[in-house]
C-alpha cells in the first residue's frame, strides 16, 4: 500500500524569517501545533496559519501512525480535515489509514468492523485501490458473493494491472450461479451452506462431523475460533465442476471458507469425514499462524488429524524409502503443487504426514503449538524448529528417517 503523506512545513517564525521542516531537526510536532494554535488566536484571519496548523495535525498523525497509535492519529487528522476540508491529502491519508484498520479487523475475522471502516475509507477518498480489493475480500468471506465481485472490478477499474483480482473475479464469476442459490443453516460455530436440491445421505450429518471436529482438533490445537466459518457443501460431482483448477487428487478446501463434498456412491462417508478433520484443521493452523505457515507442515498436521477418523493404507513412502529417494524437508512443499502429478503429491503427503506423526511423538503436541506460534509471528520454520526441538534441521531429519520403519511397520497395509 501507498505510503502515508508527510507534506512539506514551511513556517514564518518571526518577519522575514521562514522556517522549513526539511531544514531543521525533526519537528516537535505538539510543540509546532500549540505555537500555531497561539498565533491563530493572536492573528484569527490569517489563512495562511489555518492552512499551516492543518498541515502540523496531518504530521503529527502520520508520526502517530508510525508509532502505531492509529486512533489517536485519527483524531488528529479528523482535526486537519476540520481546518482544510477539502485538502485531497488529509484525506487520503485517513482513509488509508481506515483500509489499515480494516486490515487488522479483518486478521481477527471481525468482518462487520472491517467492512465499517473500509466504507468509511472509501467515503473519505474513493480512488483506492486497496480499500475495494479488501472490502471484496471481506464481502468474499461473508459469501456476498455479487458484492465481492464489484468491489474487486472496482479496483480494477483503478488499478488495471492486477492479476491476482483477476483471478479472483475469474472465480468468483463461476461461484455466482451456484453458491448464491445455496441454502443456508447457521450453527453456534459453523454456517454451513449447501445445494437445496442435495440428497443427505441416510446416517451421515455434516454437522456432527464438525462439531467433533470442533472439539478434538480444537483439543490438541488448544484453540477454538470465536468466529462463525463458512462451510460450503457440494454434490461430489459439483465440487470438481465448480473448481475446474483444482486437481483431481484434492477432497477437499480450505481457502477461509471449508469445502467438502457430501458422501455419494463412489465417496465414502468415512473419506468424507476425514476430509472435514482434514480443512478444518487447516484452519486453526491458518489463524494460528496467520497464514504463514509452510505447506508441508500444514498438510502434515491436517493428515494428523484427518488419518485419526480415516487412515488409507500408505501407497508411495515405503517404496520410495526403500529407493532411499526420500524429498529433503527444505523441498517438501515445493512438491504439494497443482501442477505436480498425483503420485508425486501423493508421496509428499504421506511423507508430510510422517514428520508430523514423529514430532507429536517425540516432543508433544503443546511444542507444536509453540512452533505455530512463533511462525506465525514471522519466524522461518527452519529456526524455529531448531530453537524448539533444540536440534539442527539436518539431525531431526535424520533422527525422523531412522524412526520412519517403525511408524510404517504400524500403518494399516
Amino acid at each position: 500500500m501507498r505510503a502515508f503523506l508527510l507534506l512539506g512545513f514551511c513556517l514564518m517564525a518571526a518577519p522575514g524569517v521562514l522556517f522549513c521542516e526539511e531544514q531543521s531537526e525533526p519537528v516537535d510536532w505538539l510543540v509546532m501545533i500549540s505555537r500555531l494554535r497561539q498565533q491563530m488566536q493572536d492573528h484569527p484571519g490569517r489563512a495562511e496559519t489555518r492552512r499551516q496548523l492543518a498541515t502540523a495535525y496531518n504530521n503529527y498523525a502520520v508520526a502517530l501512525i508510525d508509532k502505531g497509535e492509529s486512533q489517536l492519529a485519527i483524531e488528529q487528522l479528523q482535526t486537519a480535515l476540520d481546518l482544510d476540508e477539502h485538502n485531497s491529502d488529509f484525506r487520503e491519508n485517513l482513509g488509508r489509514l481506515y483500509v489499515r484498520l480494516a486490515h487488522d479487523a479483518y486478521q481477527l475475522h471481525q468482518l462487520e468492523e472491517a467492512l465499517k471502516s473500509l466504507n468509511q475509507a472509501i467515503a473519505l477518498s474513493p480512488k483506492i485501490p486497496e480499500a475495494y480489493i479488501l472490502k471484496g475480500d471481506v464481502e468474499y468471506q461473508s459469501q456476498k458473493l455479487k458484492e465481492a465481485k464489484a468491489s474487486w472490478q472496482q479496483a480494477l477499474t483503478l488499478q488495471p494491472d492486477q492479476s491476482e483480482i483477476v483471478k479472483r473475479l475469474e472465480q468468483v464469476q463461476q461461484e455466482i450461479p451456484v453458491e448464491s442459490k445455496f441454502e443456508r443453516l447457521s450453527q453456534a460455530y459453523f454456517d454451513l451452506r449447501y445445494e437445496e436440491q442435495l440428497e443427505r445421505p441416510i446416517g451421515f450429518d455434516i454437522r456432527d462431523a464438525l462439531l467433533e471436529a470442533r472439539r478434538t482438533v480444537g483439543a490438541d490445537f488448544a484453540y477454538w475460533p470465536k468466529h462463525k466459518l463458512i462451510v460450503l457443501i457440494y454434490s461430489a460431482e459439483s465440487f470438481h465442476s465448480m473448481r475446474q483448477d483444482t486437481p483431481e487428487w484434492v477432497a477437499g478446501q480450505f481457502d477461509g471458507k471449508i469445502r467438502v463434498p457430501l458422501p455419494s456412491v463412489d465417496l465414502k462417508p468415512l473419506l468424507v469425514e476425514k476430509t472435514i478433520f482434514h480443512e478444518y484443521t487447516h484452519a486453526l493452523i491458518h489463524d494460528l499462524t496467520q497464514g504463514k505457515c509452510p505447506r508441508w507442515l500444514d498438510e502434515g498436521l491436517a493428515e494428523y488429524e484427518g488419518r485419526k477418523q480415516y487412515s488409507e493404507p500408505l501407497h508411495f513412502l515405503k517404496d520410495v524409502y526403500q529407493k532411499n529417494n526420500l524429498i529433503p524437508w527444505t523441498e517438501l512443499s515445493d512438491h504439494i503443487a497443482p501442477m505436480m502429478a498425483r503420485d508425486e503429491v501423493g508421496l509428499a503427503y504421506e511423507q508430510s504426514w510422517s514428520i508430523a506423526s514423529y514430532l507429536v511423538e517425540r516432543y508433544g503436541f503443546w511444542r507444536i503449538r509453540r512452533l505455530l506460534k512463533a511462525i506465525g509471528e514471522g519466524e522461518s520454520w527452519e529456526q524455529v524448529m531448531a530453537k524448539e526441538f533444540r536440534s539442527k534441521l539436518p539431525k531431526l531429519e535424520s533422527a525422523w528417517r531412522e524412526w520412519l520403519p517403525q511408524f510404517m511397520s504400524g500403518v494399516s497395509p
